[in-house]
């Protein structure tokens, strides 16, 4: 295998696109080739990279500033609370027990190489998905706290995992949802776990060998996009950016700089529906404020997926700009200030769209802030006239989907928050990103206690608990 290279095609009217290689360290290699595209907007990043661990969603800044401000008594209430819900939460408990399978299947069974001892075919993801879940948990509060049986008990989930599953696999393309979601959860576990004395080296880089062949692989092979049955447009933009965010991840924990750079290349011009290009689909001005909005690729599908597509984008730019403040002269990593700070303005067109007026924090009560026919929208359509072979999925839409999953709620409207008015300072232009993390805080995730999130794959696609580490009061 070649070692991977990203090269420049000749010509100012270059196109972006990865030579198709091979990326080996000692934790493994990995396929990276990048489908190429045909408006590229910059040069590609060819950066190398400070690994200041933990650079993972949070750097240990952060972690010192909340530890710091519970100890002292100066951490808001919402964030003290929040502690208290991650301790008391069914998937961080010490008693927790994984439950490691031989390879993870979600999606079509068929032709997967488990059964459940009856030759019958099982889908099994949703354990990969709780232990994931439990090991950030858990690696959370060890970072939080300093008691190293939190640490223990991730450990041993992580090793479980690597010692046990082989692969990720379906008879369709489902298999990529698990590689994206539960790859980043067990990624940045492992990135708050490293260092602890619950973890020896070989059995760290074991983990890491094995996030890299089972997981970073299929990010790879989804993201090239070479189905020649589908188009790189035929899957929501969901899809792209779970498996961004899980070969991010893994790029960071194991100082792949290709890799990262791999996911800020295609942020800025991929192919598929997670690159900003296509993840926006109009621009708007709010009938309500007069401020730009911008129309999100899946709310004319469902508001649920509407709210997953941003709320996975909260996380990955939270990963991305942890990177950036360890490596500013990386500008292109400040997803967040794309495009005069588009993430914001989609988070507020999303945010409008399924907010209630009422105070409870599951946002079920009162009435909607504004009616879905009034919200302005650009038709969609998707995959009309593409090269995808089958032509009956493709659909036009002319206006916001009002589903019933519209009002949902999902973690990570204060990675938004925090970010645009804290970080960068801003006076405005997040009005509804306000009102909904003002709502849900204490935000918190999963096994929370209140059942906001429920405990299906919704609830694990993002990693939540973002007002204990993020906020720090008005």
């Amino acid at each position: 295998m070649k070692l991977s290279k990203i090269m420049l095609t000749a010509g100012l009217a270059a196109l972006i696109a990865l030579q198709t290689s091979c990326r080996e360290n000692e934790y493994g290699e990995v396929d990276l080739t990048m489908p190429s595209d045909d408006t590229p907007t910059e040069e590609p990043v060819e950066a190398q990279y400070q690994y200041p661990h933990p650079c993972i969603m949070y750097s240990q800044d952060d972690f010192d500033y909340v530890k710091q401000s519970l100890a002292d008594g100066t951490a808001p209430q919402a964030v003290q609370d929040e502690l208290q819900a991650l301790k008391n939460s069914q998937f961080a408990q010490l008693s927790y027990v994984a439950q490691p399978q031989s390879c993870i299947v979600r999606g079509d069974d068929k032709g997967t190489p488990i059964d459940d001892g009856t030759n019958k075919k099982v889908e099994n993801y949703a354990y990969a998905m709780r232990d994931a879940g439990s090991a950030f948990q858990q690696a959370l509060l060890y970072k939080l706290t300093d008691d190293e049986q939190y640490a223990a008990a991730a450990v041993k989930t992580l090793n479980a995992w690597a010692a046990t599953c082989e692969g990720i696999y379906s008879n369709d393309a489902n298999m990529y949802l698990a590689a994206g979601a539960q790859g980043y959860t067990f990624a940045t576990a492992a990135e708050m776990l490293r260092g602890s004395q619950s973890w020896n080296d070989t059995d760290f880089n074991t983990f890491c060998k094995w996030l890299v062949d089972v997981f970073a692989s299929r990010n790879a092979e989804f993201l090239a996009h070479t189905d020649p049955n589908t188009c790189a447009l035929h899957t929501w933009s969901n899809w792209d950016l779970v498996n961004l965010c899980s070969y991010l991840a893994i790029g960071i924990l194991t100082e792949n700089d290709e890799m990262v750079n791999y996911v800020v290349n295609y942020f800025y011009n991929g192919a598929g529906n997670g690159c900003i290009k296509n993840l926006i689909q109009g621009h708007h001005t709010d009938p309500l404020t007069g401020e730009p909005i911008y129309q999100n690729q899946e709310s004319g599908r469902d508001q649920g997926h509407a709210e997953m597509s941003a709320m996975v984008t909260a996380n990955l730019a939270q990963m991305a700009y942890t990177l950036f403040t360890k490596n500013p002269e990386v500008t292109q990593l400040d997803f967040f200030a794309a495009d005069d700070n588009a993430l914001l303005k989609m988070g507020e067109y999303v945010a409008l769209s399924n907010l209630r007026n009422g105070t409870d924090n599951a946002n079920k009560d009162g009435q909607w802030v504004i009616a879905a026919t009034a919200m302005p929208f650009t038709t969609y359509e998707y995959c009309v006239g593409c090269s995808c072979k089958d032509k009956n999925h493709s659909a036009t839409h002319t206006q916001l989907a009002n589903d019933e999953g519209r009002g949902s709620v999902r973690p990570g409207w204060e990675i938004y928050y925090n970010h645009y008015k804290r970080v960068k300072g801003l006076s405005g232009g997040f009005t509804y990103v306000k009102q909904f993390a003002d709502k849900l805080r204490p935000e918190c995730g999963v096994g929370e206690g209140q059942n906001r999130y429920g405990t299906n794959s919704g609830a694990f696609d993002q990693l939540g608990w973002g007002t204990l580490m993020l906020y720090r009061g008005e």
